[in-house]
């Protein structure tokens, strides 16, 4: 996908939009004043718990590609994740990951295709972990007013995560052959999905990894009770599966707007008040994408990149893969 100043713009006016409709049904006034009341302390500490994401996504990262015949050290991998996980942050269709597959193919030599390939494991495994998540928490709220729909999005999201391996086992199976790079992209996804060691450890890898991010959000909710419970426990696993799911769909930037509303909505129905709810959401999505930027705009200088540069690049790297694959 081609990204133009237009689309930018038109996801970000999008975005502020539902940040906009979000904070006037539930009040800015109100908002502003839950702000006030939350725990700084505990507002810090969330902050500490989404670093430990961090290393586990390297890490999970590392496994990945050495799946794939290439070991890489762990510091480098982090770096260009941040950087990849930044451009995300402000542009629409994850193009984000295009650059970290670019970043690889320029500091470590690591073939584009390869790079793609690493990175659609990463996105089955965080679909896969996040809908196991969601289901337990579904399972774990049985007693509780849930919609029909949030059931739905995780059934759907379940039967879709099975139809992927099924299709990737069924490929290695019948050694399919499309066509030379396309080929070696399906095999390197369904090598690392299928081989049961490979799979455990990306599996577990990523469940770590939304664990923590799981905890960062409840960590903030708790700052507005100070009360743990265990209802709040599984409402923060299934709000952020939920609103994590959306970003299936990247109709705005990093999800902006989308995901606060997710979240808003998952959290009133499981009885907390609309104002804590999105003051939540809202906090929880800040807390992570300043992490983000601040760790990915101090990573692109080492790399002695900018950001426009960076994209530039990435919407090249995109274009000749597209045309390597014809």
């Amino acid at each position: 996908m081609r990204i133009t100043r237009r689309k930018i713009i038109v996801a970000s006016i999008f975005a502020i939009l539902i940040l906009c409709l979000l904070v006037f049904m539930v009040g800015a006034g109100d908002i502003a004043n839950a702000i006030r009341t939350a725990s700084p302390e505990l507002i810090a500490l969330s902050v500490l718990v989404y670093l430990i994401s961090w290393p586990l996504r390297g890490i999970r990262y590392q496994q990945i590609l050495a799946q794939m015949g290439y070991r890489e050290d762990l510091n480098s991998l982090i770096r260009c994740i941040f950087v990849s996980q930044s451009t995300n942050v402000f542009l629409p269709a994850r193009i984000g990951d295009v650059t970290r597959a670019y970043l690889l193919t320029k500091i470590k030599n690591i073939p584009l295709a390869t790079g793609l390939s690493s990175l659609a494991v990463e996105r089955i495994f965080d679909i896969l972990a996040i809908t196991t998540i969601g289901g337990f928490a579904v399972w774990a709220l049985r007693g509780a007013l849930l919609d029909r729909w949030i059931t739905d999005v995780i059934a759907i999201a379940g039967v879709a995560i099975a139809a992927v391996f099924g299709l990737l086992f069924l490929f290695l199976k019948l050694r399919t052959e499309i066509g030379g790079v396309v080929t070696r992209f399906i095999r390197e996804i369904a090598i690392v999905s299928t081989k049961p060691r490979a799979f455990v450890i990306v599996f577990a890898s990523s469940i770590l990894v939304w664990f923590f991010d799981i905890l960062t959000c409840f960590v903030i909710l708790s700052a507005f009770s100070g009360v743990a419970s265990f209802s709040l426990i599984m409402l923060a696993f299934l709000a952020i599966a939920v609103g994590n799911l959306t970003k299936i769909f990247p109709v705005t930037p990093g999800a902006i707007g989308t995901y606060e509303l997710a979240l808003t909505a998952i959290f009133y129905m499981g009885g907390i008040d609309p104002v804590i709810g999105a003051t939540a959401a809202l906090l929880d999505h800040f807390v992570k994408n300043s992490v983000t930027l601040v760790f990915g705009s101090v990573y692109l200088s080492h790399f002695g990149l900018r950001w426009s540069r960076l994209v530039e690049h990435a919407g090249q790297t995109g274009q000749t893969e597209r045309t390597e694959q014809k």
